[in-house]
């Protein structure tokens, strides 16, 4: 399977739309509203993502799992003033099984993982029959896998939550790259085949440099009723 990673939300794939809130009361009154956007979550089976071409059987790592391809995608627009900028971004996925008492719901893998200086372009990476991401161009190699086209916006990205029910990734400023417009990001989801489902949150906070100093920002209270997805059903 071949999936394209646009480059901008779609205005009809938009989760939530609206302005981050300081975090505590400091100088809420006067704070800039910096307006971010979330995108609907977009998954495919694991048996969706490795279908391919040649109709080679797939099998999951575990039997008694089962895996979802996830991206998650946000745009943050530029805030107000000319001092103020972002020099930090995280955007997490909260993972909870559908039925309660089953097991804890997993990251598998996350891409990316790690860019640790400014990078900017397309790349294609590969999710091998492990459901795990490489930088692999050459699908025909393995047996099955997903190809998948990712264009770089955010230039320095860490990911972090690998086999935690909590996965995210934090991107920083770079001197020659502001932190601003759209990026995707990538989640394997491990969850016990009785969960009958993943039920996932999507969390984003921000650090804005502004003339009273360093904010942190998070979404607002009522943002939440949108942000909360069942997926794998």
């Amino acid at each position: 399977m071949k999936i394209s990673t646009p480059i901008q939300i779609d205005p009809d794939q938009v989760a939530w739309e609206g302005a981050l809130e300081p975090r505590g009361e400091t100088f809420k009154a006067a704070a800039p509203q910096p307006r971010v956007t979330l995108g609907e979550p977009v998954w495919w089976t694991a048996e969706e993502a490795m279908e391919t071409e040649t109709g080679k059987p797939w099998s999951p790592p575990a039997s008694d799992r089962t895996y979802t391809l996830l991206r998650l995608a946000c745009t943050l627009h530029p805030p107000e003033g000319r001092r103020s900028r972002y020099s930090e971004a995280v955007l997490h996925a909260y993972l909870r099984p559908h039925s309660s008492g089953a097991g804890a719901v997993v990251a598998h893998d996350l891409y990316p993982q790690r860019i640790a200086a400014e990078e900017t372009g397309t790349v294609k990476i590969g999710l091998g029959p492990d459901l795990t991401f490489a930088g692999l161009v050459d699908l025909s190699l393995v047996e099955a896998g997903a190809e998948i086209e990712f264009p770089q916006v955010f230039p320095v990205v860490q990911g972090y939550g690998l086999g935690e029910s909590r996965p995210y990734w934090r991107f920083a400023d770079h001197p020659g790259h502001p932190l601003l417009g759209c990026q995707s990001v990538y989640a394997v989801l491990d969850a016990p085949r009785e969960a009958g489902g993943v039920r996932l949150t999507i969390e984003l906070a921000a650090t804005v440099e502004t003339r009273f100093g360093p904010l942190r920002m998070g979404l607002p209270e009522e943002a939440y009723a949108y942000v909360q997805r069942v997926i794998g059903e």
